[in-house]
């Protein structure tokens, strides 16, 4: 059995990362657009819409990335996982597959773009299938909801390889025009607090560029609570 030696693992992770950041901009540039509407009523009973645009296998309607199906039955896979069947099911869901030119530079000349609604009793019944990790907390008249998009990169000071930085560099630069949009509708008589994001009448609502799920470190936690007022 070959043995490997301290500078081949380094090696070989920096490989890793290197070919992690490089499927991140491949991905996300120019081929993924995602938008999530959440509409919460006095009940804490609701409504979530999705829509994306992500990159298609050719030939295929099967999605490059996994945690955005583009087929029926995997959204619903998505919607339903765990132990316990939630019984949550689509209440809209449209498809659309866009195929882009072969002058199109782009790598990805295939894209599907897809539309689901869904309609929940309680907010924890779909927290498994929205973007990133969910948890949700209910006491009285008050829903609290803890959000983390995690990172997937190192510090740029930890960076030391000319081509690694050059890399990191370059996806910065494709992630720089691109990011994702949350939206979280409540009843007008409520009180809503955030720490990030824009807190109007009735909305709240986030956009979280893609380039800090490279330049920050850790998570990137999102906590809002939304009281009621009857």
């Amino acid at each position: 059995m070959p043995s490997f030696s301290k500078d081949h693992s380094a090696s070989f992770g920096t490989r890793c990362k290197c070919f992690l950041l490089i499927t991140l901009s491949l991905f996300f540039s120019n081929c993924f657009d995602y938008e999530e509407t959440l509409t919460i009523n006095h009940d804490f009973s609701g409504t979530l819409e999705v829509s994306y645009v992500v990159p298609t296998r050719r030939n295929s309607d099967e999605s490059l990335i996994k945690f955005l199906p583009t087929l029926k039955d995997e959204i619903l896979g998505r919607l339903n996982k765990g132990f316990f069947s939630k019984n949550v099911s689509l209440k809209d869901y449209t498809y659309q597959k866009i195929v882009t030119p072969e002058t199109d530079p782009s790598l990805f000349r295939e894209k599907a773009k897809v539309y689901y609604k869904v309609e929940f009793q309680e907010l924890s019944q779909i927290e498994g299938a929205m973007l990133g990790k969910v948890q949700v907390r209910k006491k009285g008249n008050t829903i609290y909801v803890k959000r983390e998009i995690p990172t997937i990169s190192r510090a740029p000071e930890t960076l030391k390889k000319d081509g690694e930085k050059k890399i990191y560099s370059e996806t910065l630069r494709l992630l720089r025009t691109s990011s994702i949009l949350f939206k979280v509708n409540f009843p007008i008589a409520s009180v809503c607090r955030s720490n990030r994001g824009d807190v109007n009448l009735g909305r709240l609502s986030y956009r979280l560029p893609l380039t800090e799920t490279i330049e920050k470190t850790g998570n990137n936690s999102w906590d809002y609570r939304i009281t009621v007022i009857y």
